[in-house]
């Protein structure tokens, strides 16, 4: 089978993004099948291209495993809306290039959102080509982004949900991180297309020695995206009852709240907090397993409950209880699976109390810790990428 992933972030880029397309993309070329993959040129997140990128319109990459035709952006460091704008409509534009001088010799489509743009772009040029599209949905748009008030003019937000309809009824299918998700996307696309293929954790942490907590005061761990949806400003609060208990927050990763999380750590003095530059995937699981217990938070608004972060899948696998500062999904999940705590979301007083009862009570947090460790072999991303297999194999043979 031959399938054209567009996605575009993507490895070496670091990201939840790039983590599940990396993984699929070569998954897939690892069972026997042809890919390639319409990227654009690395520069995520600080909006600043790698060393040998930015100078070309393309350049084309054979990993050998995946074939990967890296398009030019209009990278910014500024993240003002025009800028937002140029940088997501340049990548739609050379990606609905890039798909319909390719899409012939491809079997299937397999394009990511969001952003958005990217797959507006790559599905008109599949159905030009007349090519079935898979839409591999990672976060509800424009949904989330009007719950984070990125987006308020009515206006706009009208015309982003257009495009959304247009998007969904256009595939012919839709994969769904979440389930929440699937009935969402069935509703706007007016019939049954949504396929739940959650998140998993990084093989490569799968299959790491298992290791006992570290020495040393007990260290609350977070490694992802700082952004709007994570809710770290009631994190911070949490900070200093924290380090009044002898305990350490640890925040590694970066993102458009990093430099005002940094200057409020400065500013108020919180000690016993650090937070660091992101790091690349393979100091991963080194991070996580540093840490005696791991944070999964998410903001308060109704919206973000049907979310699963793909850190919760991760962080199984580190062998740490999870503490689950979230509604909804995520911490159903957890508790489900005996793998960590659940506390309400922006709560920084219920936060520390969940904290202190791990940290007090060691006997429990490894119980805990083993359990998403087993738990973490369940959720493997390589098992998605069989689900995904089959799901690609089904919709080319239809549309042959």
């Amino acid at each position: 089978m031959r399938v054209l992933l567009v996605s575009q972030y993507y490895p070496p880029e670091v990201g939840a993004t790039q983590n599940r397309m990396g993984a699929f993309a070569h998954g897939l070329a690892e069972r026997g099948h042809r890919v390639t993959v319409v990227c654009e040129q690395p520069n995520h997140p600080q909006g600043v291209f790698r060393p040998g990128y930015g100078r070309r319109p393309v350049v084309r990459e054979d990993d050998g495993a995946t074939r990967v035709v890296r398009l030019w952006v209009a990278a910014s460091p500024a993240k003002t809306t025009a800028r937002r704008l140029a940088f997501y409509g340049t990548f739609a534009g050379g990606a609905a290039a890039a798909v319909a001088a390719l899409a012939r010799r491809h079997d299937v489509v397999l394009a990511t959102s969001p952003p958005m743009p990217g797959a507006l772009g790559a599905a008109a040029a599949a159905r030009a080509a007349r090519r079935p599209l898979v839409v591999d949905v990672r976060d509800l748009w424009p949904a989330a982004a009007e719950a984070l008030g990125e987006l308020a003019d009515p206006r706009v937000i009208r015309v982003a949900e257009r495009a959304e309809r247009w998007l969904y009824r256009a595939a012919a299918a839709v994969t769904c991180t979440t389930r929440p998700f699937c009935t969402h996307i069935d509703r706007v696309a007016g019939r049954p297309v949504a396929v739940h293929l959650p998140n998993g954790a990084l093989d490569a942490l799968v299959a790491e020695p298992d290791a006992g907590p570290p020495a040393g005061p007990f260290v609350l761990g977070y490694v992802g995206n700082l952004g709007l949806a994570q809710g770290l400003d009631a994190v911070l609060d949490a900070a200093p009852a924290l380090h009044a208990a002898g305990m350490r927050l640890r925040l590694v990763g970066d993102g458009p709240l990093g430099p005002a999380l940094r200057q409020r750590v400065a500013r108020e003095g919180l000690a016993g907090v650090t937070i660091e530059p992101q790091v690349p995937v393979g100091a991963v699981g080194e991070v996580l397993r540093g840490c005696h217990a791991l944070l999964v938070p998410l903001g308060a608004h109704p919206a973000l409950a049907g979310f699963v972060p793909s850190k919760l899948y991760d962080g199984l696998a580190a062998g740490r209880p999870l503490v689950v500062a979230a509604a909804g999904e995520p911490a159903a999940l957890v508790e489900a699976l005996g793998a960590g705590v659940a506390v309400p979301p922006e709560d920084p007083a219920a936060l520390v109390a969940a904290v202190r009862a791990l940290a007090d009570d060691p006997r429990r947090a490894r119980q805990l810790g083993s359990a998403a460790r087993r738990a973490s072999r369940r959720h493997a991303r390589a098992a998605q990428v069989g689900r995904l297999e089959a799901l690609l194999h089904d919709v080319a043979r239809r549309a042959a």
